[in-house]
């Protein structure tokens, strides 16, 4: 049986998202060679930096800025209008726990960051986290460059 190692890295990846999103995430030193399972070692280190940044800094922080991005840019495997607002009522009558979200419950539900942010249950800069993780990415970077030396 033949696999496509890209589309199985990138499940592995999104999956490993999913679970820092969760809080459920293995140590990102542990996942370094499942996520660069098609060599695409730039590929791994982005979504290693997400588990790294969680572990260095605020966690919620980086969940609230996984769940707008997968909410925003991530599109939803089945064309369902109604999701995104069930997933809204569900946030502001605080039903639903970010411990408990899934890819598939947030994709392409569009949720703003008031929204996140209620979910969370605070506020924060998602610049900053941003920034964070960029930093963390090119720490990654320069950590691969001198071991291949």
């Amino acid at each position: 049986m033949e696999y496509d190692l890209s589309a199985l890295a990138q499940q592995i990846r999104w999956a490993y998202a999913e679970h820092v999103m969760r809080c459920t995430d293995l140590p990102p030193a542990e996942m370094e060679d499942l996520l660069s399972l098609d060599g695409d070692l730039d590929q791994a280190r982005r979504w290693l930096a997400l588990g790294y940044a969680k572990r260095r800094y605020d966690p919620d922080h980086v969940r609230g800025l996984l769940v707008y991005l997968f909410s925003n840019y991530y599109p939803s495997p089945i064309d369902d209008p109604a999701k995104g607002e069930l997933l809204r009522k569900a946030i502001a009558n605080k039903r639903v726990k970010l411990s408990e979200l899934t890819i598939e419950k947030i994709s392409g539900t569009k949720l703003d960051w008031a929204e996140v942010f209620q979910l969370v249950g605070k506020e924060f800069n998602p610049t900053r986290v941003k920034e964070r993780i960029v930093e963390i990415y090119e720490e990654l970077k320069g950590v691969h460059h001198e071991r291949s030396r």
